[in-house]
């Protein structure tokens, strides 16, 4: 319970410092770093490790005072972290640097040893920093670390110093230029991930749909036959808005384009030619005029075959005979469907359906 919640405030409190996982990135990076060097000059002052003398632990004071002290400006937001990270590591050099002039002219015990720990902190401070994606601040590090610890090799006149020169060179420069290379390409991705991020958000806006109902749409209409129980479960997925824009859309579509692709004379072939003309122009929306006109028929041959299309079709004087004969189309275009209480919403649901998994196919296999 305990490690939970500690998890969890670890967690608060890098979601408050950084916008995304970059960045958080490199405020675990800066803390890790300020732990270590509390940790080990700590270490230092109790005698466990590092020289005792008054200078060396005087610098070493210094690098842990301006450590906690950089590391209250960040977490004040009175420093940013590069800022921060770089303050720590430069002063932090300028003590080695000390601490290496005053090992090559008083010469304690093991004073060789300490040179190279000094240098291997130094390496490690280098490493922190291109970890951190701070730019800079590792190239001035190294070129301090590198400058001292040559002075002091060619000082002593010690072979040993003088081998391992060569290598600390390389491995500085190489991790500053792997720091370069990482700082681009890191901030490279995120431009291209806030592109996309921005496209994304566009897109949904421009949908008028979020990620979830965009899952769901796609998710019903890659099934080769969308069942009842997909269609249910979509519209459970969408907003009230989501479900009316969507239930609009099919009305318009069947209105627009369902006449169209019936096949009147095979869906009711106890109709007359006739009277199939009379029910796509219903269909369509036209008036008894405007059907009169188009027909050239008087108006009372338009209400005479009204009569006559209910008749055949069985439609109840109190049911709207344009709504009717939609619901019956798409009961004759798509058999099985349509049943239940709500039977237009349902029928509607049911089209949705089959339009996703039309949408989805490629255009060949379209009708």
């Amino acid at each position: 319970m305990i490690f939970h919640s500690l998890t969890e405030k670890v967690s608060a409190f890098l979601q408050s410092r950084a916008e995304n996982i970059i960045g958080r990135h490199r405020v675990i990076v800066y803390l890790l770093h300020s732990v270590l060097v509390v940790t080990v000059i700590s270490l230092q002052f109790m005698g466990l490790g590092g020289s005792q003398e008054a200078l060396p632990r005087t610098m070493s004071g210094i690098h842990l005072a301006t450590c906690l002290f950089s590391l209250s400006l960040y977490l004040t937001r009175r420093l940013t972290l590069s800022k921060a990270f770089s303050l720590v590591a430069l002063v932090a050099q300028c003590t080695i640097a000390v601490r290496f002039f005053y090992f090559a002219t008083v010469r304690p015990d093991h004073f060789l040893q300490l040179i190279l720990i000094n240098q291997i902190t130094s390496l490690l401070a280098i490493f922190f920093l291109v970890m951190s994606f701070v730019r800079f601040t590792p190239f001035i590090v190294s070129f301090i670390s590198v400058t001292s610890y040559g002075c002091v090799a060619s000082y002593l006149h010690e072979p040993a110093l003088w081998q391992l020169f060569g290598f600390f060179l390389f491995v500085q420069f190489f991790l500053c230029v792997l720091g370069e290379l990482l700082q681009h390409n890191v901030m490279s991705v995120s431009k291209e991930n806030a592109s996309l991020q921005y496209r994304e958000t566009a897109l949904l806006r421009a949908v008028r749909l979020n990620k979830r109902e965009i899952e769901a749409y796609l998710r019903m209409g890659s099934r080769d036959n969308p069942s009842t129980d997909d269609v249910d479960r979509l519209f459970a997925m969408l907003t009230p808005v989501s479900q009316r824009n969507l239930v609009n859309a099919v009305r318009m579509h069947l209105k627009n384009h369902l006449v169209d692709e019936c096949d009147f004379a095979r869906h009711f072939p106890s109709l007359t030619k006739s009277e199939t003309d009379v029910c796509r122009l219903i269909l369509a929306g036209k008036k008894r005029s405007e059907i009169s006109l188009l027909l050239e028929k008087t108006e009372n041959n338009v209400d005479v075959t009204r009569n006559h299309i209910r008749k055949k079709l069985n439609v109840p004087q109190e049911e709207d005979l344009r709504k009717y004969l939609t619901n019956l189309l798409i009961e004759k275009e798509y058999p099985g469907m349509g049943k239940g209480k709500d039977k237009t919403l349902h029928l509607e649901r049911s089209h949705i359906a089959i339009l996703a998994h039309e949408e989805s196919k490629p255009p060949s296999l379209l009708k």
